[in-house]
């Protein structure tokens, strides 16, 4: 083993992905996760060219490609089903998060893993302690918080701006894709009205449809992670639309809400061997498909960076280096975020009109190798 000794809090997409990119490279990292194993309730996601660069340099091309569902096309259509407008998304994968978030355990070395562990604090000193609900304490050169929006080790590294509920709850769902028609099938397709919209997409080979209707957030607490509601609740919200949606609508039979927040872009990420990830990081609004791919390119920064790391000061200074390059591009994919669904549910036909290629194109291990090199 190289490099420091690493911790990584949290097996969700980032944690899972960081602890797969520094293994690769021979460092010593193990990953605690609250949870028992991969968690059954979930949702769809777009995995973006950029995300999809980084998987593919860890091995996980040929596997990405039998489970996902290639998506070229995405129409905007209006509460009647009228087209609007009509992009080419080039290389989106659709993808259960369930899914995706298995393909990159199975890489893992087993044993690496560690489940059942949640973490409720850190403790700075000479080298920084995780602490578990379970009385026990692990020690490493390097704890990476990847532990999400309610972070406990975000919590250690400094005060953080408070969450900001967005005023909207996502209905989601999966449904039988089949019988309904080719472009609901193939594409992603949003059907845009005042003050709501609904996105779908097709997240396996076989015909899955996912789909996230974003309504004004109704009363109650959805909390950290969501509930089960009436699928009625969602036909309800959109009755009366295009009678494709309300045909793909008709088949849901399993909906989860979640109600979405965010907050404000802020630093540090970093502190006394501490560093933070993914939504523990930079929390984000779905609006641009963008959370899980941006926790995919930290980790992919991240990784560069530690990899030939040899003693304290070097691992300061690449902690900072690598706070210096994320911070600024999240701070941007945040705000697109925030401003295409206002955008979407404004009833409009072009959110973020702008060339997105500084998304899309981004080369994350190469950032990552480029700022080691300067640093």
């Amino acid at each position: 083993m190289t490099g420091p000794r690493v911790a990584v809090v949290g097996a969700g997409i980032g944690g899972s992905t960081v602890a797969l990119a520094l293994a690769r490279r021979g460092v010593d990292v193990a990953v605690y996760e609250r949870r028992p194993g991969v968690p059954p309730v979930g949702s769809g996601l777009g995995l973006a060219r950029n995300g999809r660069l980084v998987l593919t340099g860890l091995g996980l091309g040929p596997a990405l490609d039998r489970t996902g569902a290639p998506i070229t096309s995405m129409r905007l259509l209006d509460a009647a089903g009228t087209e609007r407008a009509h992009y080419d998304v080039g290389a989106l994968l659709g993808l259960r998060r369930a899914d995706l978030l298995g393909i990159v355990l199975d890489a893992l070395p087993a044993g690496l893993v560690h489940h059942g562990r949640e973490c409720v604090g850190v403790e700075v000193g000479d080298r920084p302690r995780v602490r578990f609900a379970d009385g026990s304490v692990e020690s490493a050169d390097l704890v990476v918080g990847a532990d999400g929006l309610h972070s406990r080790v975000a919590a250690a590294v400094g005060p953080r701006p408070d969450l900001a509920p967005s005023g909207t709850s996502a209905l989601r769902g999966f449904v039988d894709g089949r019988g309904l028609p080719d472009a609901v099938r193939h594409g992603q397709n949003a059907w845009l009205g005042l003050d709501r919209h609904l996105l779908a997409y097709p997240v396996d080979r076989v015909g899955t449809l996912n789909f996230a209707a974003f309504v004004p957030r109704p009363p109650g607490d959805a909390g950290d992670w969501s509930f089960r509601v009436d699928p009625d609740d969602v036909r309800a919200a959109f009755a009366g639309w295009d009678p494709d949606l309300t045909a793909l609508l008709a088949r849901a039979d399993e909906v989860y809400r979640w109600d979405l927040a965010d907050r404000d872009p802020f630093t540090p990420w970093t502190r006394a061997g501490m560093v933070l990830l993914g939504d523990a990081a930079h929390p984000m609004l779905p609006h641009m498909g963008q959370g899980a791919n941006q926790a995919i390119e930290d980790a992919a920064v991240l990784a560069a960076l530690l990899a030939d790391v040899g003693d304290r000061s070097a691992l300061t200074a690449r902690l900072a280096a690598y706070e210096r390059e994320r911070a600024p591009r999240t701070a941007r994919v945040q705000d697109g975020s925030r401003r295409n669904g206002r955008a979407f549910s404004g009833g409009s036909s072009s959110p973020g009109g702008a060339d997105l290629s500084w998304v899309y194109g981004y080369d994350a291990p190469a950032v990552g190798l480029a700022a080691a090199r300067r640093s």
